[in-house]
């Protein structure tokens, strides 16, 4: 074999390499993460942690997001103060993920990672403040203020989910309501496109954690709650089932066939529009 077929095989060597890194290695990535998604909303947590691990190492932003949500004990609080699950949590890991997410600019890391924060005030959690963290509502606040300018230019995007997110971190101002209402409308309309993730976080603005209605003046409606959580528990997301029970429990018995008819109303108008598009 002469020099000049060595270096044209080792060229065509190279250029395979170069493909397999650039062009495909990335798109396997991105299929692992949005298949890492799809578990996480099925509640499958084994193989959502499977599929985005590995990226989650090699500080694949939204892989670190994923898993942060996965070990993020605020993230599975209820309005009630139950955890609908708990052999994933992990503080320390939680922090480090979304840590990472946060250095490739994650609005969502940041607004989340400033929840977790504030539920580690709570006695019951203090032996789990991380080490290098002084006052942790400071930090919070610190969190908020960063991630402000990023969630807006995710709302500017339509982004419905991180309207919800910037609604909710005003929960203590006087215009909270204004800004939840703000964030109600877009998430209606992206429910009304069948978008499991913006129909669960509708049907959050109508259930919030206990206290909060009290401070701010906004209206609960357990039942809307319940109808909303129910159409995305039936496309797929199982996070929703979980608050479909507890806004069941917070109606009164003679709500509940109500809330079940609306449900019902809610998938029929869904369904036509749905055929209406096909058409």
């Amino acid at each position: 074999m002469n020099t000049i077929e060595t270096g044209n095989r080792f060229t065509s060597y190279v250029a395979t390499i170069f493909f397999l890194f650039v062009l495909v290695l990335p798109g396997q990535a991105f299929s692992d993460v949005a298949e890492g998604w799809v578990a996480f909303h099925k509640m499958d947590y084994d193989v959502a942690m499977s599929k985005v691990d590995e990226l989650a190492d090699t500080c694949q932003p939204d892989a670190c997001y994923l898993l942060g949500l996965l070990h993020d004990p605020a993230f599975h609080r209820l309005p009630s103060g139950r955890f609908y699950q708990s052999s994933y949590f992990d503080v320390g890991k939680t922090v480090t993920l979304y840590r990472r997410a946060i250095d490739a600019g994650d609005g969502r890391a940041m607004h989340r990672l400033a929840e977790l924060y504030l539920m580690l005030e709570d006695e019951r959690w203090k032996s789990f403040k991380p080490n290098d963290i002084g006052n942790l509502t400071s930090a919070a606040l610190s969190l908020r203020r960063r991630s402000t300018p990023l969630l807006r230019e995710m709302v500017a995007q339509g982004n419905a989910v991180a309207a919800y997110m910037l609604a909710e971190a005003r929960r203590s101002e006087p215009f909270f309501f204004v800004a939840m209402d703000n964030a109600r409308m877009m998430l209606e309309l992206s429910a009304w496109e069948d978008d499991p993730a913006s129909q669960l976080y509708l049907g959050r603005t109508f259930l919030l954690p206990r206290g909060m209605v009290a401070r701010t003046g906004y209206t609960m409606d357990p039942t809307e709650a319940f109808a909303w959580f129910t159409v995305s528990a039936k496309r797929g997301n199982m996070h929703a089932r979980v608050y479909q029970m507890e806004a069941a429990e917070m109606m009164p018995i003679r709500d509940h066939g109500r809330a079940e008819e609306l449900a019902r109303a809610l998938l029929k108008t869904l369904a036509g529009k749905s055929a209406k598009n096909r058409d």
